[in-house]
């Protein structure tokens, strides 16, 4: 059956596969399960120190022709012509770039093997180690993935990146402590990576530490990047909810106050302002703060049925609203 005649809605897709002892990608229509293509390859699963393949992960030994793999035969330098051919699928013929597209396609299984390409004779191995990691983990190498971010965090000269790629891996797994040990480790190397508190302050939220949530998304706050300032203000909200729901009415406040000038820019925060100021008995805040919640949210039906009493009739001969 042809790619054209699988079915009247198609729905391609790739995945993975382990076919015959490979690794495989596998490309299949969803609506009707049919398999258009498997792509099978040898796969470099231990990291590639010097003298091992990176065609298949094997160990290289000496021969007539330089070195060559014990496991898949191929000779260190057929091993990188594998690899350049492999890399044209990219206009760029750059193992990383070639590796992050097909990341991005589902295809992981070859993005794998060209990560570690990347590594071994790449101009970027730090970002060829980080695509590697993730792909392994992606491809559900777990463990070989912390294994080897871990291994990478002891050597000399490894980049702070690492802890990142840790943390990202052990929360992952759902170990939440590794993930804000890894991140720790991090910040106290690189206080201004915001997307580090961002990670960390939801890590205390999901735990209930919220004064800790707190204090590491204001620092988040500080972000060039709306979508970090937009995470660190949800969680801002969110601690701010849990401490109203418990009558904690002050902290809620002291919450929303950490927000500073984006108490008027986020719909969930001013709407919190006014329930405050509606258990302290603050008309003129609670009017403040419903008519913000309305005007970033006009299709606010509690907030607009809480603010009705209090809008002001319009002048005129006959009082309208």
């Amino acid at each position: 059956m042809s790619q054209q005649d699988c079915c009247p809605v198609k729905d391609l897709q790739w995945t993975q596969r382990v076919v015959d002892n490979q690794y495989a990608d596998i490309y299949f229509c969803a609506s009707c399960g049919h398999l258009h293509r498997t792509e099978k390859y040898a796969v470099p699963t231990r990291f590639p120190y010097q003298g091992r393949c990176i065609n298949c992960g094997g160990d290289q030994r000496e021969s007539a022709e330089g070195l060559r793999c014990i496991q898949c035969s191929k000779t260190a330098l057929e091993d990188k012509d594998i690899h350049d051919r492999l890399a044209t699928l990219h206009p760029s013929r750059e193992y990383l770039q070639a590796a992050e597209a097909l990341t991005g396609l589902g295809r992981h299984v070859l993005a794998l093997k060209l990560a570690t390409a990347e590594i071994r004779w790449g101009r970027d191995p730090i970002n060829g180690m980080i695509t590697r990691i993730h792909t392994l983990e992606a491809l559900g190498e777990y463990d070989r993935a912390l294994d080897e971010a871990y291994e990478w965090s002891e050597r000399e000269g490894a980049p702070p990146d690492v802890w990142g790629v840790i943390a990202n891996l052990e929360a992952g797994v759902g170990n939440l402590k590794g993930a804000t040990t890894a991140l720790e480790r991090g910040l106290n190397m690189h206080p201004e990576r915001y997307d580090w508190w961002t990670d960390y302050a939801e890590i205390m939220c999901h735990l209930d530490d919220r004064p800790n949530s707190l204090r590491s998304a204001q620092k988040a706050l500080r972000a060039d990047n709306p979508d970090l300032v937009q995470r660190s203000l949800s969680i801002i909200a969110e601690v701010g909810e849990r401490y109203y729901a418990n009558g904690q009415y002050a902290e809620a406040l002291g919450a929303c106050s950490l927000a500073n000038e984006h108490q008027e820019q986020i719909t969930a925060l001013a709407w919190l302002r006014a329930r405050i100021a509606a258990t302290n008995n603050d008309m003129e805040y609670l009017v403040k703060w419903l008519e913000v919640t309305v005007e970033l949210d006009p299709n606010h039906i509690e907030a607009e049925t809480m603010l009705a009493p209090y809008k002001k009739k319009k002048s005129g001969w006959f009082g309208r609203w």
